[in-house]
């Protein structure tokens, strides 16, 4: 696995609805937009893609429309489908139409819901790797799944046949560190937006995350800045992306996030029920964030 063709910062693509579904269009223009911002790739499908609100074919038009657009940009930007489901006939089919469509890898997080025992997780990241010739980034994310898998355990599934890397969203760092000198074939990526530069330092190949989104060159800055040394301008980057991260956080992640892809220029709807829209004064908080930055990220 070349890892020089997944490194670097891809933003966990946030969906556009439309009366009929997934709006193609706007997806389309989104990813335009973030490749001019100088991001390296796209994570599809993922939480922040509200995937468990999806239809298996709303999930798969959403990786033609995201793959259309790259093929269109005509750059080297990878595409990373996030194909985990609640079943795993479902998490097979997306993967094999993962494959067919275009991908460069495919990812899931543990299997959901219910309380799996590790064999059953091994047996199921097993079948996804065996599914296509596509790499498999497993996504570590104990704070949504509710499994916490031991560093030996994650060591065992990065040895799984065809099993490329990880999203790691996890304030673990000696167990990331310790991973990727284990791994060092292996591509790992930083998930929490708010420790981007803290994963980087140990050992981190890039970075997926919600707010890439709509602060995509504060993050690409965080990237490229600590790969020239440049440390503390990166670390000036993570303050100044984290104070706006906390208020998105504080006000709902997924809701507050599309609102600032609003307000960089693209009305990119609501998300999906049991999500509300945000109330006015949410509103004015976050046009209050985007007026400090704005510049900035023009």
């Amino acid at each position: 696995m070349n890892k020089l063709k997944f490194s670097g910062i891809l933003p966990a693509l946030m969906t556009a609805f439309g009366d009929d579904g997934i709006d193609k269009d706007k997806i389309k223009l989104h990813i335009k937009r973030l490749a001019a911002a100088g991001v390296n790739g796209f994570y599809i499908g993922g939480s922040s893609g509200e995937m468990v609100l999806c239809s298996v074919d709303e999930r798969k038009r959403l990786l033609e429309a995201a793959v259309e657009a790259v093929d269109e940009l005509g750059e080297r930007l990878s595409v990373i489908v996030h194909t985990g489901a609640m079943s795993t006939y479902d998490a097979l089919d997306l993967t094999r139409h993962a494959d067919k469509t275009g991908a460069t890898a495919v990812s899931s997080v543990t299997p959901l819901y219910y309380k799996y025992n590790f064999t059953e997780i091994k047996h199921y990241y097993e079948q996804l790797a065996n599914a296509s010739n596509l790499p498999v980034i497993i996504y570590n994310i104990p704070a949504i799944t509710g499994t916490t898998l031991s560093h030996a355990q994650l060591g065992e599934l990065l040895s799984i046949d065809n099993v490329g890397g990880m999203k790691f969203t996890s304030s673990d760092f000696f167990t990331l560190n310790l991973l990727t000198q284990e791994f060092p074939d292996k591509v790992f990526y930083n998930g929490s937006d708010e420790m981007l530069l803290s994963g980087l330092a140990a050992g981190a190949d890039g970075g997926i995350g919600t707010t890439y989104n709509f602060i995509p060159k504060h993050i690409v800055g965080i990237y490229k800045n600590f790969r020239d040394g440049n440390i503390s301008k990166a670390h000036e980057l993570q303050s100044r992306a984290n104070k706006i991260i906390d208020t998105v956080v504080r006000l709902g992640t997924l809701p507050a996030s599309k609102y600032m892809i609003k307000l960089s220029g693209l009305d990119y709807g609501e998300c999906r029920e049991p999500f509300l829209p945000l109330c006015d004064a949410s509103k004015r908080q976050l046009e209050s964030v985007w007026e400090g930055i704005a510049d900035f990220e023009k």
